[in-house]
Parts: C-alpha cells; structure tokens; sequence
C-alpha cells in the first residue's frame, strides 16, 4: 500500500531500514508519485491506514480490561513480592532495593563468612605470625621483676601490645580501597547498601579478631609475667580487643575517605605517628608541648585504650626500690630512713611505691579513670563505624558502575534524488 517494494532475498529487518533511504528503496511502479518521502508523508499514511485503527482499538480494549481486572493493584502486588525479606511492607515504594536491611545485613553476613573461609589460611599465618611476635617480645620481657627496675618495662610491654595491634589494624587500609569498585558496582544494581557492607564487616571480623587477640594476649601476658589475678587479666583482654577493633574502623574509614591509595597510605601513617608518639608511653602529657596536647587529650583513642590498660595493670602493684633507685646507695646505707626511692610517685620513709602512685605521677593516669578510658575507646569506635557507614553510602571515588551510556541523536543527511538526476 506503501509502493515500495521488497526485493528477493532481503532480510525485513534491511528492508525497513531502507524505506526511509530514498537513493536505495525501490519504487513500485505506478506508484511514483504516491510513495511517502518524508517523516511527515509516514506519519500522514499511517495515520489514514486502517492498522493504525485497529492498533488503537486493541490498547483501548486492554486499558479497559486492565481497569475491570484491577491490574494495576495486581501489578503492584507483584512488585512488593520482589522485595525480599520477613518485613518487605517497610521499605519505601520508591526504593531500588528489593529486601529490607535487616535482610541485607543477614546475607552480607553469610558472603562475609564465607568470604573468610576461603581465606583461612591467610588468617592462620596472620595468627601465627602474631603468636611468634608475642613469644619475641614475651622472651625478651620475661618474667618481670616487681621492683623499681621493672616499671618501665611494664609500661613497654603494655605499648607493645598496642602498638603491635595497630600496625596489623592497618593493612585495613589497602583493603578498603582496593574493594570498594567492586561495592560499587554491586550498588549500582542495588543488591545493598554499602553503610550495612560497613556494619557487617565490622561484626564479621569480631570472632577472628578476638581468637587472635586472646592467644596473643595468653602468651605474652603469662610470659611477661603482668599482674597474676583473672579479673586484670581479663580486663586486659578486654582493652586490647577494644582498641583493636577501635583502629581497625579508624582505618578502614581512612580507606573508604581516601581517593587513591597513595592519599591512603599517606594520611594512614601520619595519623599512626602522632597517634603513637602522643600516646603518653614515649612523652607523658606532662612533657607535651600544648601545641601537641590536644592530640592526646581530644582524638587519640590509641591513648585511651594505653590509659586503661596502665591503670589495670599498676592499680593493686606494689614495686620496691632496689638498686641505683634508692639514693644514697651502698653498703651502709641499709636504713630507709635516711634514703629516697628516686621513682616517680615514691613516699619518703617508704621503701615500696605503690604503682597507682606511679602512674599518677608520671603518667597522669588514674586508677578511678580506667573504666571512664575503656568507654572512650568504645565511643571512638561507635564513630568511626558510623561514619564508615555514612562514608561507603554517600561518597564515591572513581566509581564505574553507575555510568550510562546515552546515544545523541542524529539527524541522517538526506540527499533528494529528482528525475532530472
């Protein structure tokens, strides 16, 4: 009806591309006048054709069939059974997710611990390298003399157990970064929230984390010959799996906040310094200039978990002067009376030092504050996850998943063949 005509052997989908070129298409003949030439002629013939009536009684007759049957509650329906999980009725029509959180937390729990069991064996030689290193240092500090001569290195031992969980805390770094392309594309098909992936890694890594922490805690606690009752120990459990779990987020948050992993690595290790060197073992507070003060006091949650630990530690240790400490010294001098313990926090006339003095004077920590210290380190933790969370569901770094490739369209240049050409 067209006048055009379909030559042998070509496929329908070349010949509708070919009604529209006018230097290819074939003309029937006696239709040369009559055959369409523009979009404009199309449109005309098609809106005089008779399929255009019929098409247009079809969708009328469907509409009104789709308003009888209720299809489109039926269709609505549907939709929300997509949305998977025990309480699908709580998530927002216009949401692109198709389960609830709680749902989401579940099975990103499940792909997390698998994800561990593939990588068990990384994990064991990550333990095991910690269990050898305790055994180092444990060696190195054995049994600890209660005496003047041992203070010290009870503060030593203690900032090695800290310092040693936050330098493995910081290969978290590397890991945020390096995955997070892959979290983005999995948003991008909205499997999940990347803030509930935050939430899960954190509750996922608990279990190893604290296996770890108690054998290193074992070993080099028993070696070092720390304070011998079950509650400290414990409580020294307890603060050093805090404070791990503390630096882990903080460094997982560095990761998730950081472009590349140069600006990472970079602002990482900056922050480890200060962290470390303000941390009250190699410079108390009291020998701080202000300038770095506020660094101890206000974001180093490394100094409030090496607080809590001091305090646990010194809180019922009585350490005796012996040797170079007690001035003068030598043989008669054996009469307290008329010698000083040279220890911070010594009494005179008082051969023994009580080691919550110790700490009080050197340190300027406090036996009352240690469980103030412990719920520190908790709320720098709480933060660091929440912000973690925000950081993975707001903040994109060269993100590929979400591009869309969108085609311009193009006028295609029309050349009017004429009977004179």
């Amino acid at each position: 009806s067209l006048g055009i005509q379909k030559p042998l052997r070509q496929t329908t989908a070349d010949f509708l591309t070919g009604v529209t070129q006018l230097g290819e298409r074939r003309i029937v003949p006696g239709f040369e006048d009559r055959a369409p030439r523009s979009a404009e002629d199309f449109e005309r013939m098609w809106i005089e054709s008779t399929h255009r009536s019929i098409v247009m009684q079809q969708v009328s007759a469907f509409e009104k069939q789709v308003q009888e049957d209720a299809r489109g509650h039926e269709i609505r329906e549907f939709v929300d059974q997509t949305k998977m999980g025990a309480e699908s009725n709580r998530l927002r029509r216009r949401s692109p997710y198709t389960s609830t959180i709680p749902y989401q937390f579940i099975q990103l729990f499940r792909r997390e611990t698998a994800i561990m069991w593939g990588s068990r064996y990384t994990l064991a030689f990550r333990t095991a390298y910690q269990l050898i290193f305790a055994a180092i240092v444990g060696a190195l500090f054995n049994q600890l003399p209660e005496t003047t001569d041992g203070a010290f290195l009870r503060s030593g031992v203690l900032f090695f157990a800290l310092l040693f969980s936050s330098l493995v805390a910081q290969a978290e770094m590397v890991a945020a970064v390096s995955g997070r392309l892959v979290t983005y594309k999995q948003k991008s098909l909205s499997m999940f929230h990347p803030g509930v992936l935050a939430l899960v890694q954190t509750a996922a890594d608990m279990v190893p984390n604290f296996i770890t922490i108690a054998l290193f805690s074992l070993i080099l606690y028993e070696a070092a010959g720390l304070a011998q009752t079950a509650g400290q120990f414990f409580a020294f459990l307890l603060f050093l799996f805090s404070g791990c779990l503390c630096l882990t987020a903080m460094f997982r948050l560095i990761g998730n906040a950081s472009p590349n992993l140069d600006i990472g690595h970079t602002v990482s290790g900056v922050i480890l310094l200060f962290s470390i060197l303000l941390n009250g073992y190699l410079k108390p507070p009291g020998q701080t200039g202000w300038w770095f003060r506020w660094i101890y006091w206000g974001i180093n949650p490394l100094a409030y978990a090496y607080k809590a630990l001091m305090a646990n530690e010194f809180r019922n240790l009585e350490l005796k002067c012996t040797g170079a400490s007690l001035v003068p010294s030598g043989p008669g001098f054996d009469d307290i009376a008329h010698q000083v313990c040279t220890l911070q926090g010594a009494r005179p006339g008082e051969l023994n030092v009580l080691g919550r003095d110790y700490i009080a004077v050197g340190y300027q920590i406090y036996i009352k504050d240690q469980w103030k210290n412990f719920a520190a380190v908790i709320g720098y933790w709480i933060v660091f996850v929440i912000a973690m969370a925000v950081v993975m569901e707001f903040v994109e770094f060269g993100n590929t998943g979400y591009t869309i490739r969108v085609y311009k369209r193009r006028k295609p240049k029309v050349t009017l063949v004429t009977e004179d050409q």
